[in-house]
């Protein structure tokens, strides 16, 4: 009867102290500390457009492995545009926060990714062709190759005529471009002077893709 006792006594009192304990708080922090633990924090994106792509890429996965740390638009919008740094992508994210709070509304998260994507993309692209074209030296690729691949990235970073030339000229074979200067055939259109490029190149069957596809281009 006793052990009866004391263990009725030793099951209210447990009781007791379970329903004393303080609630469980499965707050906003600690679910997104819990799921960033799993999925690391990107970061800020410090201006380098070149970067963009990455980090937008790497950012998106991370909101939706925290997608239930935020309760609302306001949180997802802070999340993503507090990120975003430098004197181009800071300004406008500082622009986009006074609108929203003047407002008072706030994008949702599809909606900001739109207008993200509308916003930095291109630009980040553009700047990364830029930067891949001035060191894409065709080394021992097919000639044919190299100019489809220059001309992708030329037309990807939107270089104008006269720049485009340049750096074809740097940047194919120096054998090519020898011959070219020799028998006076170098040209101010880019197409052309891809064709010519092309022309010199070794194989007669590299010749005609590369013309063929020049062909499609212009």
């Amino acid at each position: 009867m006793l052990l009866q006792l004391d263990m009725n006594s030793l099951l209210h009192n447990m009781r007791a102290q379970i329903q004393a304990a303080p609630a469980a708080e499965p707050t906003v922090e600690r679910k997104f500390n819990k799921k960033v633990e799993i999925v690391t924090d990107p970061g800020a994106f410090e201006g380098d457009r070149a970067q963009f792509a990455e980090w937008w890429i790497k950012l998106q996965i991370w909101i939706k492995a925290n997608w239930d740390a935020f309760t609302d638009n306001f949180e997802i919008a802070m999340a993503v545009l507090s990120r975003l740094k430098g004197p181009v992508a800071g300004r406008y994210a500082q622009v986009r926060m006074q609108e929203c709070y003047t407002a008072g509304v706030w994008p949702t998260w599809d909606d900001l990714k739109v207008e993200i994507k509308k916003y930095f993309i291109p630009q980040a692209e553009r700047d990364w062709a830029c930067q891949q074209i001035r060191t894409f030296k065709q080394g021992n690729m097919r000639t044919d190759d190299f100019v489809t691949r220059f001309m992708a990235l030329s037309i990807q970073g939107g270089l104008g005529n006269e720049h485009a030339v340049e750096l074809l000229e740097r940047n194919v074979s120096p054998a090519i471009a020898r011959q070219l200067y020799i028998q006076d055939m170098r040209s101010e259109n880019f197409a052309a002077a891809a064709e010519e490029h092309l022309l010199w190149s070794v194989a007669p069957a590299r010749q005609t893709l590369g013309c063929l596809i020049l062909a499609k281009i212009k």
